[in-house]
């Protein structure tokens, strides 16, 4: 007993000290996940968000200088912002990268001194004791380009929507009214789509890379919809009934949401708060759909010296991206590509010895996508009033044009369409005037809008245009006009027809305003605007930042 005893002293002795150790790394763990999840707060000022964390925990004494505890000078604390990439095929070392600007992790290392009681003694110095976290927090915001519902026009927005939904409306005014009023839950929107397609035990990313039936999109909205407003919903459903079963929508071009890839349907997510307009979503579906996109409109235009005016409308799909996307800094969204035909029929008097002349007017517009990007979010959870996105905006470019183009070029949206002179009036068999004129309205640099919880709450709707206005480029289109007369064959009435490019010209300048009222209002109808992006904030998804490693 006598010779065994001091040894079993020295091992308690050792066990106490190694017991001490483990449970001091344990502690300075449990203040370093706090540190990492406080810096997470606010990745600008991480450094010193995990300083202060770390002196309220007591493992950095107060009064000691802040710039003298960067490990960079020798000091025990590193923190270091970056990104996060939670993909399981990734080994978990290389997960975290450190990295400048936009950064959705943090990393806190911390050093410090063991305290020993009994082996200190034989030491020249204390152990080392180190911990380290990871803390991620990516923040998303839900926005969509193309938002203009300000014109509703019943009879017009029947013809748009009915011809691209593949059937015949007849809805009143105040139908579209309650859709335009219905903003529906965009998990609750999901969640009854799932439903209508059987896809019970999927994820929304699996919903979300499907190809699915407009009429299912339409019952979808009416089941969202319920509890909100029985109006809508009785509207939606009568939709559901009437569309064409043989169109599509590709979903991915329809709404974007990385966040909820790998999320089971009818799960909650916590801090989402994003919704999406019935109207808008229903008419954004119905343009980038995989059916019949070309139109054939009536306007019936009353004005004095109109005949008529007719139109035609194809979309094109957008080449990437969604109307509608849920996503963190550098998600875009993208409008579909339009072309519309206008025929418009103006008559006057042609003056002495001519009579009455009709004057049949082509005007091509070409509208190319505009496209929107979040480039900076600021979401700090629980902190409503300092949620901010910022959004880079560019409209697409507008062309007017009047002339002839080729055969199919009109639907082919591959190709910029080409003018060529075209006869716009012709005086028995004796002359023509043809014409021709293209005129662009040049695209602008990107520019930044900025929306908050309030502009969310409110339904703020944002606009960036082109500074070349819409009026003074219909205008520009009639005033630019290149007119020229052939006589055809020989004729003793060269004199008399003399003046006819005068006379058609003074025709025609009334026929702006027109022209210009006609674009807005149809355009308008679609949700886009003659060189102008409309811009609007759905939602944010602030969620509490976590600890990954």
């Amino acid at each position: 007993m006598a010779v065994a005893f001091p040894l079993l002293i020295v091992l308690a002795a050792l066990a106490v000290d190694a017991a001490a150790l483990y449970h001091q790394k344990r502690v300075l763990q449990a203040g370093v996940d706090m540190a990492a999840l406080h810096a997470m707060g606010n990745p600008d000022t991480a450094f010193e968000r995990a300083a202060l964390s770390l002196t309220d925990s007591g493992h950095i004494n107060g009064s000691v200088a802040l710039e003298t505890l960067s490990g960079a000078v020798g000091g025990p604390l590193d923190v270091i912002t970056g990104i996060y990439w939670p993909d399981p095929d990734r080994p978990v070392a290389t997960r975290f990268e450190p990295a400048t600007g936009h950064a959705n992790a943090v990393r806190v290392d911390m050093r410090t001194k063991g305290n020993l009681y009994f082996a200190q003694t034989f030491l020249a110095s204390l152990p080392d004791i180190s911990a380290s976290a990871v803390a991620a927090m990516e923040p998303r915001a839900a926005f969509s380009i193309g938002s203009r519902l300000v014109n509703l026009n019943a009879g017009i927005a029947n013809a748009i929507l009915g011809g691209l939904l593949g059937t015949t409306l007849s809805l009143q005014l105040v139908d579209y009214e309650n859709l335009a009023n219905l903003d529906i839950a965009l998990l609750g929107f999901l969640d009854a789509l799932a439903g209508e397609v059987g896809l019970q035990a999927g994820t929304y990313g699996q919903l979300l890379d499907s190809n699915i039936a407009l009429a299912d999109i339409a019952a979808a909205l009416s089941v969202a919809a319920q509890g909100q407003s029985g109006a809508a919903a009785d509207v939606l459903l009568n939709l559901a009934g009437l569309v064409d079963d043989s169109i599509f929508v590709g979903m991915a071009r329809l709404i974007v949401a990385e966040g909820l890839a790998n999320v089971g349907v009818g799960t909650a997510v916590a801090g989402l708060d994003a919704s999406v307009n019935a109207l808008e979503l229903l008419t954004a579906a119905a343009m980038v759909a995989d059916g019949d996109r070309q139109v054939g409109l009536d306007l019936g235009v009353s004005l004095p010296s109109i005949a008529g005016v007719t139109a035609q409308l194809a979309v094109g799909q957008p080449p990437q991206g969604g109307w509608y996307t849920l996503g963190p800094r550098g998600a875009y969204v993208r409008t579909a590509q339009v072309r519309l035909k206008l025929d418009i029929t103006v008559l006057g008097s042609g003056g002495t010895g001519i009579g009455l002349l009709k004057i049949g007017l082509p005007v091509y517009l070409e509208l190319a996508s505009g496209e929107a990007q979040l480039t900076g979010l600021r979401c700090p959870p629980s902190h409503p009033g300092q949620w901010q996105a910022t959004i880079a905006a560019r409209p697409g470019i507008a062309r007017l044009g009047v002339g002839a183009i080729s055969s199919g070029g009109f639907s082919n949206m591959s190709q910029p369409l080409s003018f060529s002179r075209t006869p716009i009036v012709n005086v028995a068999s004796l002359a023509r005037v043809t014409a021709r004129a293209d005129v662009a309205m040049a695209a602008t640099a990107p520019q930044n809008l900025t929306f908050t919880q309030a502009d969310v709450i409110a339904g703020t709707v944002k606009t960036v245009s082109t500074t070349t206005p819409v009026s003074s480029l219909t205008a520009s289109l009639i005033g630019n006009l290149d007119l020229k007369l052939e006589l055809l064959g020989t004729n003793l009435l060269g004199g008399l027809l003399s003046g006819l490019l005068g006379t058609v010209q003074a025709l025609l300048n009334p026929v702006a305003p027109v022209i210009d009222t006609t674009l807005t209002t149809l355009l308008s109808m679609l949700g886009i605007g003659l060189g102008e992006a409309d811009i609007r904030l759905h939602g944010f998804e602030c969620r509490q930042p976590v600890l990954v490693q």
